[in-house]
């Protein structure tokens, strides 16, 4: 009885301690991750920053395409840290800064007016004592989309040049706040959560960014889309989506390999084949604004949510348990 007792207990810290060892890898591998794209958000943004100086320097169509492409790339990198809400504190204190979403009221538009009325030479460290709005992306998008006459002249030219500037500076700090691994020094099982809580909060976020624009049936909202000037609201959505993916995935450590590795085959399939057929049945377009003005649009919106919320169930009740995970309340809740 004795001997039975030891050999139960010793297979079953072998057993944990397996377990932990594949936790840790995810940990990792997740950290690496975070890594790559945070340098790759810092070129972006060093490349927009350049961009918008050769621009304001010797204006052309060509110029002002090379600058929208280059913020659209920055976007695209951007759309990786979106919404995620865990990991790296100092990471996620750039979040409003970076971008400033959902603007209900408009605030960037009305603090941009603001900006350019003042008779200021605006400078990254002037701009950084003003509103998130006028610091990031959208504030960007409003003069590159929406008033690109304002770069014909000296003063709009500055505050480009200055929200340039102040963007690779966030940049900058996004890549240094992504040196460490934020989830280092929590038990594996923790880390574990936390990267469950990344990948739900994330979802959420993406789910909002449809809900919002979609409002009712027969009642849109598009100016509530997140880039509807630029419409590539839904291309960012789509980023975020193969940044979800990737997350799940995580270079073969993610929560697929866990799944499986504790014998949850068929629900990691499930997920797996989930995030495939998103992506292959992905609405054809940039924006949203042209799919909310259509019933065959808005249907196709109304199956891509319904596809989110599919792996959002998965996660909450079929995941989390399966991986003995409690998941928490998230950003969004209470909007």
């Amino acid at each position: 009885m004795k001997r039975t007792f030891v050999a139960m207990s010793l297979f079953s810290i072998l057993l944990l301690t397996g377990c932990q060892d594949d936790e840790a890898a995810t940990s990792a591998a997740i950290h690496q991750q975070h890594q790559r794209a945070a340098a790759q958000l810092l070129t972006s943004a060093e490349q927009l920053e350049s961009a918008v100086q050769n621009y304001c320097q010797t204006p052309s169509a060509q110029a002002l395409t090379t600058s929208r492409n280059a913020w659209q790339q920055l976007m695209q990198h951007w759309m990786t840290f979106q919404g995620r809400e865990k990991g790296s504190e100092a990471a996620l204190a750039l979040s409003w800064q970076i971008q400033f979403w959902p603007d209900k009221k408009d605030i960037t538009g009305r603090k941009m007016t603001q900006l350019l009325a003042q008779d200021t030479t605006w400078t990254a460290k002037a701009l950084s004592e003003q509103s998130v709005a006028v610091q990031g992306v959208g504030a960007m998008e409003w003069l590159l989309y929406d008033h690109p006459e304002r770069l014909q002249d000296a003063h709009g030219c500055a505050l480009a040049v200055a929200i340039g500037q102040r963007l690779h500076q966030s940049g900058d700090s996004l890549q240094q706040a992504w040196q460490q691994n934020p989830w280092q020094a929590m038990t594996p099982q923790m880390a574990l959560g936390e990267y469950v809580g990344a990948l739900s909060n994330q979802l959420d976020f993406a789910m909002k960014k449809l809900s919002l624009p979609m409002g009712k049936p027969g009642h849109p909202r598009p100016y509530q889309a997140e880039s509807w000037r630029s419409q590539t609201s839904l291309a960012h959505l789509k980023a975020n989506v193969l940044a979800m993916q990737a997350l799940y995935l995580a270079d073969g450590q993610g929560l697929d390999a866990l799944l499986r590795a504790q014998g949850q085959t068929a629900l990691a399939d499930r997920l797996a084949g989930q995030f495939r057929s998103l992506l292959a049945d992905w609405p054809q377009g940039e924006g949203l604004g042209a799919l909310l003005k259509t019933r065959d649009g808005y249907r196709s919106l109304i199956s891509l949510k319904n596809g989110l919320e599919y792996i959002r169930f998965a996660l909450h009740d079929e995941v989390s348990p399966a991986l003995g995970i409690v998941v928490g309340f998230n950003a969004t809740d209470g909007d």
